[in-house]
């Protein structure tokens, strides 16, 4: 599948689609083909918390396009968005929303006129090289798919929210349980699901799609819940899997061994937060 025939992640979500994607914490760009074929719809590349380097960014935008995936960065605003958008990712994800201004700065620096003030370039992957295009077209074409998602992440932003609401452009918003947690001095788990409930709610009014943490193997339950609540974007946290995957086929492993003839005793298990884990059902 090519990117003509890939359909946008903002009229899959339009159209009513929940969607599924995998936030990618390792430069391979196998493991991003393996995600695309398993059938996810998008991959999030998380520049915001591994050490990618640039070129390798590119490599897994490429890689996800061969696989019809949709690609998103997750990274702080600066100029470097560019370079990946022009490399042909199918969106940007914003982490630590601060207020309205923060959230017309990203429209502003993604979007072409007359939505923003986009530098204008069509010799990247994005633009085909500037090969067979009208330039006027691809630019229309290129803000109507633009997916923009900023993630709540402080209680201040929170009560900024109706604000911040306003900023036409900005498709979702991803609600991070564990930085608002920490924002609140870490309250009770339920308590702290109350908060996001409302967050939840208020953008959906607003028609902006939403998004809860991530899903690890242990919270398909609180998976349900969120998207109960009217989440239609669910991610998956890859690291977790990997580390849980690799966990429970040891330990599975190291039971079939007699005690006498273990390596070791100990048993190994993924730290899991309580943040991630369902405390109430429906």
């Amino acid at each position: 599948m090519n990117s003509h025939e890939r359909v946008s992640l903002k009229k899959r979500l339009a159209n009513g689609q929940t969607i599924i994607g995998c936030l990618l914490a390792f430069d391979a760009p196998w493991l991003v083909e393996i995600i695309g074929r398993s059938g996810f719809d998008f991959v999030t590349i998380d520049v915001e918390h591994e050490a990618f380097d640039e070129q390798g960014v590119v490599n897994l935008i490429r890689a996800a396009e061969t696989v019809g995936l949709s690609s998103i960065v997750r990274m702080a605003i600066s100029d470097r968005l560019l370079a990946y958008l022009d490399a042909g990712a199918s969106g940007i994800k914003v982490p630590e929303l601060r207020g309205r201004a923060h959230a017309e700065e990203l429209v502003s620096l993604t979007h072409f006129y007359p939505e923003g003030k986009r530098t204008y370039y069509t010799m990247g992957r994005a633009a085909h090289y500037g090969i067979g295009i009208d330039d006027h077209e691809w630019m229309a074409r290129a803000n109507e798919d633009m997916f923009l998602m900023a993630m709540i992440e402080d209680i201040q932003v929170v009560e900024q929210l109706d604000d911040i609401l306003k900023v036409d452009e900005i498709d979702a918003f991803h609600v991070g349980p564990h930085d608002l947690a920490q924002s609140m001095g870490f309250p009770k788990p339920s308590e702290l699901d109350e908060v996001i409930k409302r967050v939840v709610h208020r953008c959906r009014e607003a028609g902006k799609f939403t998004s809860v943490g991530v899903i690890t193997p242990w919270n398909l339950e609180k998976a349900d819940l969120w998207r109960r609540e009217g989440c239609q974007i669910l991610t998956v946290g890859s690291s977790w899997v990997v580390s849980h995957g690799m966990v429970e086929m040891q330990n599975q492993l190291r039971g079939l061994i007699p005690a006498d003839r273990q390596s070791h005793s100990e048993p190994v298990a993924v730290s899991r937060s309580s943040y991630l884990t369902s405390t109430s059902k429906k």
